[in-house]
């Protein structure tokens, strides 16, 4: 990238592992994506229509076939390297593209600490407990040890000949909150997921660091000696 600085850009509709967002992700994914297109664009990048790739993938599906099995739930790994191969070298053809993007959505399990606190750490984030309903008391015997899901934004970027640059990643949010109207002492899913834009941004800072430099990243450099 040094040699080839990254100037313009295409976001792909399609996760880079083959497989589809997960079902309580599904909701998130245009918003997300939307929100990522504009930091790209207010750091400098020039973003390419996304109906190129849709072209180039669909294509590729017609001539090597549907590479995930739904009922599995699995991959097959040369199917995919297939399409992809046959993806990029379709978008090959636009000289002008340096680079594509793939956004993941991924949900995966986090868990909040024991500590006084109780906040849940991953990929670069802090978030407290999420309660619903009108109470945000929690029980003192609470069982803070339970593993909840947590959903991650990963971006990874190829050359249109199909060499990978960077990948990273950030964390969002928690998907599972303390309901306060029920008895039981276990997390509930949350019923708005995703709907905090300011934890999003700062997931989508996170996952492209340092190629975009986050402001206020949160370790300052070290002085050299």
């Amino acid at each position: 990238m040094a040699a080839k600085p990254v100037k313009k850009v295409i976001v792909a509709s399609v996760n880079v592992t083959g497989e589809p967002t997960r079902s309580m992700l599904r909701d998130s994914v245009t918003k997300i994506d939307s929100m990522v297109v504009d930091y790209l664009q207010e750091n400098g990048f020039e973003i390419a229509p996304q109906h190129l790739f849709n072209n180039a993938w669909q294509q590729a599906l017609l001539n090597f076939g549907e590479f995930y099995d739904p009922t599995t739930g699995k991959v097959d790994q040369q199917g995919w390297q297939q399409v992809m191969a046959s993806t990029f070298q379709s978008l090959q053809a636009h000289k002008d593209i340096d680079a594509i993007v793939f956004t993941d959505l991924i949900a995966h399990d986090v868990q909040h600490s024991t500590g006084m606190k109780h906040y849940a750490r991953w990929y670069g984030v802090t978030r407290e407990p999420a309660t619903e309903g009108a109470s945000a008391s929690v029980p003192v015997d609470f069982n803070w040890t339970q593993v909840i899901k947590g959903a991650s934004l990963v971006i990874t970027l190829y050359s249109t000949e199909g060499q990978p640059l960077f990948a990273s990643r950030g964390g969002l949010d928690t998907l599972h909150a303390i309901d306060s109207r029920k008895s039981q002492d276990g997390f509930v899913r949350r019923k708005k997921i995703l709907g905090n834009s300011s934890r999003i941004q700062e997931g989508i800072e996170l996952a492209f660091h340092p190629l975009i430099v986050m402001d206020r990243y949160p370790a300052p450099p070290k002085k050299q000696p």
